[in-house]
């Protein structure tokens, strides 16, 4: 494996403050901005973008938004075929610009993560908005900027000590962090009164609090199995995640239990691995199981049926369960879940969905969702529901990443993401035209009849094996055969009307002239 050496300078900076980093070949742009956010000790939370001018190329999270004279590529992209090529060029985040040059190709390094070998500057405050903002806090006697401890910034590069080093504190991590970072975790624990903190104090209250014995047992009683397996394995020492793992550190991350590292890596304060092994009893990991199984429950019925009334999550829960659940532990359940991560409210005896109920639509749904007995998922759905957001794979969705690949050419990495997005859509009443339009928008754009014909006619499918909010979770064609309808009610091929046809308003104008305009 070799690597890049990289000479990163804040522009504007005088006396220029930079870093020499060697980053492995290999990793992807999104890689890269993680790795040089660790190395200025900040946040990776915001918009960036790389730019290579002699070249035309810039390379974003997506090209909404771009220059028009500018070829975009995404930052899932690997860095080596630009950066191999190039000099020097610039990185972009969050109203900071940074000069890169590349310096050298080293072709016998043996890490798989980055290091900065050499440095100059302090750590500039993100908050304080840019260099300008950086020499008026220079001015100011009484505030003292925080010197740079390469030794830290390099474990956090590797994984924050996977390899035997210190100890990570978790003053050291919240260090790190800008103010609104901090601020996000304190409204996560529903702490007022933060705004008006110095970032130093902020970070002190914040930690007193999460790390209280009461508020820590809470906040970890509501992780899933799968949440606690990924904590414990990186609080012993296995930093190093999967892709498909990242998302089951989100509830961890946002309680600020754990911080993420660069190449998707994790690591968890001494503080709190200590705390968490202190009350972490059999006791209390047998309630924590039991709840997670809950919500799992809860989580499922959210999705099929969007109001849910107790007995049903009653009677799926207990038709499962060897250990029976009660109304009365339903309702314990779900107070103890909704400070946390509970996504419905508990509206006139039913669960309802908690989008729902922000833009009002419980009324309009009941109008609208069929009278029908409740669909009752299986296990295997339940698990899905719960781990995927509400997904379950169906063969007709498998069918449809296929055409995406094969005909629309659309990315591998692209088709999950449009799949949950798909059945999301049609389960809440989507129609045809607005999945449509909803790809388009994803770039996926239909060129002729034949590729709209042949969309139409899988989404079709699709829709008719998706279980769908309106119907209680029952697929349309279960409907019929089940006898809860007499026809199940196809959705229309789509008629795709293009910029240059006659507008089907019937103006008179070409549909790029007046509806499409509109649109």
């Amino acid at each position: 494996m070799g690597a890049y050496q990289l000479k990163i300078t804040i522009k504007g900076s005088k006396p220029p403050v930079w870093r020499r980093v060697l980053v492995p070949e290999g990793i992807t742009f999104e890689e890269l901005h993680r790795i040089i956010q660790a190395a200025f000790c900040r946040t990776d939370d915001h918009l960036y973008e790389f730019e290579f001018r002699s070249e035309g190329v810039r390379v974003a999270p997506s090209e909404e938004g771009g220059l028009q004279n500018s070829k975009y590529i995404l930052t899932g992209t690997a860095i080596d075929k630009l950066v191999s090529g190039a000099n020097k060029f610039i990185y972009t985040c969050h109203n900071w610009d940074y000069a890169i040059q590349v310096e050298d190709v080293i072709a016998d390094y043996k890490e798989s993560f980055a290091q900065v070998i050499k440095f100059k500057g302090d750590s500039i405050p993100e908050s304080c908005g840019d260099m300008a903002g950086y020499y008026e806090l220079l001015e100011q006697a009484s505030k003292k900027i925080k010197p740079y401890h390469i030794e830290d910034v390099n474990k956090r590069l590797s994984g924050n000590g996977n390899q035997g080093q210190e100890e990570v504190h978790i003053k050291d991590i919240y260090d790190c962090y800008d103010k609104n970072s901090l601020l996000e975790i304190g409204r996560r624990h529903h702490m007022s009164g933060l705004s008006k903190l110095k970032k130093e104090e902020l970070a002190e209250q914040i930690i007193a609090h999460i790390l209280d014995k009461e508020v820590m047992s809470s906040y970890f009683l509501c992780a899933r199995d799968s949440e606690i397996k990924l904590f414990e394995q990186v609080a012993a020492g296995n930093h190093k995640l999967l892709d498909s793992e990242l998302e089951g550190m989100d509830f961890l991350y946002a309680g600020g239990y754990v911080t993420a590292g660069a190449d998707g890596s994790f690591a968890a304060a001494e503080e709190v691995i200590k705390a968490y092994k202190e009350w972490n009893t059999p006791e209390f990991e047998e309630k924590r199981r039991r709840l997670s199984k809950i919500g799992d429950y809860l989580l499922a019925a959210n999705f099929l049926y969007a109001v849910t009334p107790p007995s049903v999550v009653l009677e799926t829960f207990n038709k499962y369960e060897d250990a029976k659940l009660t109304l009365e532990e339903l309702n314990q359940a779900y107070e103890l879940l909704l400070p946390y991560r509970c996504l419905v409210a508990y509206v006139d005896g039913n669960f309802a969905d908690g989008a729902l109920m922000e833009q009002n639509g419980l009324r309009e749904l009941l109008k609208m969702q069929k009278k029908v007995p409740y669909y009752i998922p299986t296990r295997s759905e339940i698990r899905s529901m719960a781990d995927n957001s509400g997904f379950i794979m169906t063969e007709e969705l498998d069918r449809l990443g296929k055409f995406l690949a094969e005909v629309m050419n659309v990315p591998e990495d692209r088709i999950p993401y449009i799949l949950h997005q798909v059945q999301a859509e049609i389960s809440t009443g989507g129609q045809l035209q607005d999945l449509i339009d909803d790809l388009e928008e994803a770039e996926v754009v239909f060129e002729n009849d034949e590729q709209t014909k042949a969309f139409s006619s899988i989404i079709n499918d699709v829709w008719n094996h998706t279980r769908l909010v309106l119907n209680r979770g029952h697929k349309p064609y279960e409907m019929v055969m089940k006898g809860l309808e007499e026809k199940s009610v196809q959705r229309k091929n789509i008629e795709k009307v293009y910029p240059n046809d006659p507008c089907p308003c019937g103006s008179g104008k070409k549909h790029k002239k007046c509806c499409g305009k509109k649109n």
